[in-house]
């Protein structure tokens, strides 16, 4: 299945696909395109409504809805295709994510990388999707920390890319990365 929407190219991002250096693309998510919005929703079915891409695909949607600005939320993927990304191919993305910028820090609120391509599946074909992912929100957004709360599944992951848990807020798993690029 083919879904074009119009994402805008950010940078390249580095993984591996069987073992070797392999570069992709980052792109940004356009809410305010209907097109976007509609291969979004697509992609969630895609990818099952039991993953966090919903909470991503919801939110973007409730964004496109409302007309919200997109400065306090970028929805952001991580694809295979490396060019017109006006059709951009829905079954090339390995990983997505919604990040609020704030003053100090940004949160990355969902991050879900494609379930047959994540850290816990030592079958997949691609690794490092996922802190690919952190490593470019840290280049777009280079003088500030990033937050999340990990689900307890996720911890482990976080803390090998780098991420400090937050000891005030250890029972929600509240962790910062603070990388100045």
């Amino acid at each position: 299945m083919n879904i074009s929407f119009k994402a805008n190219y950010i940078c390249s991002s580095q993984v591996k696909k069987n073992d070797k250096p392999c570069s992709l693309s980052f792109v940004q998510i356009d809410t305010k395109n209907s097109s976007d919005m509609t291969a979004l929703r697509e992609l969630d079915y895609m990818w099952g409504r039991k993953t966090y891409f919903s909470d991503i695909s919801d939110n973007a949607n409730l964004d496109h809805l409302y007309g919200l600005n997109s400065k306090f939320k970028q929805y952001y993927a991580l694809t295979t295709q490396t060019k017109d990304f006006n059709k951009l191919d829905s079954e090339q993305i390995l990983g997505l994510v919604q990040v609020e910028p704030d003053v100090h820090y940004n949160e990355i609120n969902y991050l879900q990388v494609l379930p047959t391509q994540n850290y816990s599946n030592p079958e997949r074909e691609y690794k490092n999707v996922g802190s690919s992912i952190i490593d470019t929100i840290t280049k777009i957004y280079p003088n500030k920390k990033i937050m999340l709360y990990s689900t307890d599944a996720a911890l482990n992951f976080y803390k090998k890319i780098g991420f400090l848990q937050d000891e005030s807020e250890k029972r929600y798993n509240k962790m910062y990365l603070d990388k100045k690029m």
